[in-house]
C-alpha cells in the first residue's frame, strides 16, 4: 500500500501524457474529415504516432532517440506518396519529435525551421480549399505545428521531471548527510581530538616520571578529562536542538512550465488575431482594441500568478465574447485550464462542464441557433476538440509542475531529516559513548594519583591503563562521525570491572549468553556501559550485581546496585518507563529495539533489565540459511546512509 501511494505522483504524470496522447489523436482524425481527407488520408498519418510515442513515452539511448526521430520523419513522408496533399498534414509529429530527442541548441532551431516550413508549403505548394485565403491558411498551419509540438514537448519534459525527482529523491540527502558527516568530523576532531591526545600525552608523561611530576600531570589530565567531558555534554546538547524550523517554498510552476503555457497563449493569440483580420478585414479600430486586449491577457500570464491576476485574465476572455464571438472562443480553453486548476472539486468540475457544455453547443448550431448544421460536425468536433487540448495543458503544466515541486520539496525535507537524525545520533553517540570513557579517564584517573605514594607499583599500572583508554577513546571518536560504533560485550564487562572497582564498588558479573551477533553484541554493550554511568553518576553504590543471560530468541542483561537513597527511599517497587527524549538507557533502549525496564527498590536498591531480541536464520518463517545469529533490530549502526523514511536504530538519540 505504501509503495503505491509513493508510486503515485509517477503514474499520474504518465497518465497525463497519455491522455494528451489520446486527445491530439481525436483532433487530427477530426481535421483530417473535417479537410476532405478520406479514411485512407486519416489513417496514413498515424503511421507516424508510434515512434514518436516510444519516442516520447521512454528513456532512450542517443542512438535510439535518434533512430525513432528518423523513423518519424520518414513515416510522415509516406502519405504525401499515396495520396498527395489529400490529409491533415500538418508536420506536429515531427516538430514535437525534434524537440524530444535532440539537445536544446539543435532543436528549437529545427523547431522554428518546422514550424515556417509548414506555412510555406501551404504558399509554395497551393491548398485549393480555400481559395484566395492561402496567407491566412499558412499561418493556421504554422500555428497548428507549434501549439501541438509544444503541447506535446511540454508535457513530455514535465513528465519526465517528474520521473527524474521521483527516482533521484533520496540523492540529495545521500549528499547532505555525507557533507554533514565530513563536517562534524572534522568538528569533533578539532575540538575533542586535540584534547584527548593531550589527555594520553600527560598519563603517558606521568607512567615515566617521578611521584611528584606524575602527580601534576595526573591531575592536569584528569582536569583536562573533566573540561572535555563538559564540553561532550554541551556539544551533545547543541546537536539535539533541532534547527529551526525553515517554511517550505510555496508550490509554483517551474520555468518550464510557464515558459510553454506562455509560448501556448502567445500562440492561441495568434490565432485570433489571423481569425478577426479573416472576419473584420477594414475594421481596423476592432482589430486593435482587440490586440490591445490580447497583449494585456499575455503581460498578464507573465506576472506571479495570483486570484487578482486569475480574475483579471477571466473576465478579458469572458467579456469580448460578447463582441467577438467567432474569434475569442479560441481563448476558452485557457480559462477553462485554470479554473480546473484553481477551484476546488466538485465546483471546478460544475464551472468548467458549463463552459464547455455552453462552447460545444456554440459549435454545433448555426449562428441564429435555429438550425442544426449536420455538415459542420467534423469542423465543430475537431475545434471542440483544441479546446479540450488547451484546457488539459494548461490543467497538467500546473498538476505536473506542482508534482515536480513537491518531489523537490521531498528532496529537500529527506535531506534535512538525514541531517537531523545525525546530528542527534551523534549526539547520543558522544554522550553514551565519549562520555562514558572519559568519566572513567578522570575517575581512575583520580585512582592513579591516590596510589602514588601508597602503592607505586598498581599506580603506574593504573597510568598505564589510563593510556590505553584514551586510546580507545580516540578511536571512538572516529567511529562516531562514521556512524561505526561497534562495542563488544567482553570487553564493556572488564570495563565496569575496573571502573567500578576503581570507584570502590564491589563487583559480581555473570555472563551466559554465548557467541552474540555483532548488532545483539553492541546493543547490550551499549546499554550496560550507559548503565554503568549511571551507578557511578547517581548512586552512592557499594555493591553492584551484573547478570547477562540468554537464550536463542532474547539476551538479558539485569544490573542490581545499591546505595540509590535517595531515589528510592520509602517508595515500593515501581517499573519506571524510560523518557522519550535525551541520551541514555530509554534512547538505547529505544534505538536498538529493546525493552527497559527500571524498578526502585525499598532500601536504596535500584534494578535496570534491559532485553533484546535475538533470531536464528534458518529458523521456519526467518529464512532459508542455517547456524547464523544475528539480531532483530539491526544494532546500533543503523542505515548505511542514513536517510531511510524512518531511523535505522542507533546509538543514543538524543
Amino acid at each position: 500500500m505504501g509503495r503505491n501511494a509513493d508510486d503515485l505522483p509517477l503514474r499520474l504524470a504518465r497518465g497525463i501524457l497519455w491522455a494528451a496522447f489520446g486527445i491530439l489523436f481525436c483532433i487530427r482524425v477530426a481535421s483530417g474529415l473535417d479537410n476532405g481527407a478520406g479514411a485512407l488520408g486519416v489513417l496514413l498519418p498515424m503511421a507516424s504516432y508510434p515512434p514518436l510515442v516510444a519516442l516520447v513515452v521512454w528513456r532512450w539511448s542517443p542512438a535510439v532517440r535518434y533512430g525513432l526521430l528518423a523513423a518519424v520523419v520518414l513515416l510522415y513522408c509516406v502519405p504525401f506518396l499515396v495520396v498527395g496533399e489529400l490529409w491533415d498534414w500538418v508536420p506536429w509529429t515531427l516538430a514535437a519529435a525534434v524537440l524530444c530527442a535532440l539537445p536544446a541548441r539543435f532543436a528549437w532551431p529545427l523547431f522554428v525551421f518546422i514550424v515556417a516550413a509548414s506555412g510555406v508549403g501551404v504558399l509554395a505548394f497551393g491548398y485549393d480549399l480555400y481559395p484566395g485565403y492561402e496567407g491566412q491558411v499558412s499561418v493556421g498551419y504554422m500555428i497548428i505545428t507549434a501549439d501541438d509540438g509544444l503541447i506535446l514537448f511540454g508535457l513530455s519534459a514535465l513528465v519526465r521531471a517528474v520521473e527524474q525527482l521521483h527516482g533521484t529523491r533520496e540523492e540529495l540527502a545521500r549528499m547532505a548527510l555525507a557533507r554533514e558527516r565530513l563536517r562534524l568530523d572534522g568538528e569533533l576532531r578539532d575540538l575533542l581530538g586535540g584534547k584527548l591526545q593531550v589527555i594520553a600525552f600527560r598519563m603517558r608523561k606521568a607512567g615515566q616520571e617521578g611521584a611528584q611530576d606524575a602527580r601534576r600531570d595526573i591531575q592536569e589530565g584528569v582536569a583536562l578529562a573533566r573540561r572535555t567531558l563538559a564540553e561532550v555534554r554541551a556539544m551533545a546538547g547543541a546537536y539535539r536542538a533541532d534547527p529551526p524550523a525553515r517554511m517550505p517554498p510555496p508550490i509554483e510552476s517551474i520555468r518550464l512550465a510557464r515558459r510553454v503555457l506562455l509560448a501556448v497563449l502567445v500562440v492561441q493569440c495568434v490565432l485570433v488575431v489571423k481569425l478577426l483580420a479573416y472576419l473584420y478585414p477594414a475594421d481596423w479600430p476592432a482589430l486593435g482594441f482587440a490586440t490591445a486586449l490580447l497583449a494585456v491577457i499575455v503581460i498578464l500570464q507573465m506576472l506571479p500568478q495570483s486570484r487578482a491576476v486569475l480574475l483579471a485574465q477571466s473576465l478579458l476572455i469572458v467579456a469580448p465574447l460578447a463582441i467577438f464571438p467567432d474569434a475569442w472562443d479560441r481563448l476558452l480553453g485557457i480559462l477553462t485550464g485554470k479554473l480546473l486548476l484553481n477551484l476546488r472539486p466538485p465546483r471546478s468540475w460544475a464551472v468548467v462542464g458549463v463552459v464547455l457544455a455552453g462552447h460545444l453547443t456554440w459549435f454545433l448550431y448555426s449562428i441564429d441557433g435555429s438550425a442544426f448544421v449536420i455538415d459542420d460536425l467534423a469542423a465543430a468536433l475537431s475545434n471542440f476538440g483544441g479546446h479540450i487540448m488547451i484546457m488539459w495543458l494548461v490543467y497538467c503544466l500546473g498538476r505536473l509542475s506542482g508534482l515536480a515541486t513537491i518531489l523537490e520539496r521531498a528532496q529537500h525535507e529527506l535531506a534535512e531529516a538525514a541531517v537531523r537524525r545525525e546530528r542527534v545520533r551523534i549526539a547520543g553517540d558522544l554522550h553514551d559513548v565519549l562520555g562514558f570513557s572519559l568519566s572513567a579517564v578522570a575517575l581512575k584517573g583520580e585512582v592513579a594519583e591516590r596510589l602514588l605514594h601508597t602503592d607505586p607499583a598498581r599506580a603506574g599500572a593504573e597510568t598505564g591503563a589510563l593510556v590505553s583508554l584514551v586510546e580507545r577513546a580516540l578511536e571512538e571518536l572516529r567511529s562516531i562521525a562514521d556512524d561505526a560504533v561497534e562495542l563488544r560485550l567482553t570487553a564493556e564487562l572488564d570495563a565496569a570491572r575496573e571502573v567500578l572497582g576503581a570507584a570502590g564498588i564491589e563487583v559480581v558479573a555473570q555472563c551466559r549468553t554465548g557467541s552474540l551477533p555483532p548488532e545483539a553484541d553492541t546493543a547490550v554493550a551499549a546499554a550496560l556501559r550507559e548503565t554503568v554511568t549511571n551507578v557511578l553518576r547517581h548512586s552512592q553504590a557499594r555493591r553492584c550485581e551484573i547478570t547477562v543471560a540468554g537464550t536463542e530468541e532474547l539476551v538479558r542483561l539485569r544490573v542490581v546496585n545499591d546505595g540509590a537513597l535517595s531515589l528510592a527511599r520509602a517508595e515500593p517497587a515501581t517499573p519506571s518507563r524510560p523518557e522519550r527524549h535525551g541520551s541514555g538507557l530509554g534512547s538505547i533502549a529505544r534505538r536498538t529495539g529493546g525493552r527497559l525496564t527500571a524498578v526502585r527498590h525499598p532500601g536504596g536498591r535500584f534494578e535496570v533489565i534491559a532485553e533484546f531480541s535475538v533470531i536464528r536464520r534458518g529458523t521456519p518463517g526467518v529464512d532459508g540459511s542455517a547456524g547464523k545469529l544475528t539480531s532483530d533490530p539491526a544494532g546500533l549502526g543503523g542505515d548505511p546512509d542514513g536517510v531511510h523514511p524512518i531511523a535505522g536504530p542507533q546509538l543514543g538519540d538524543g
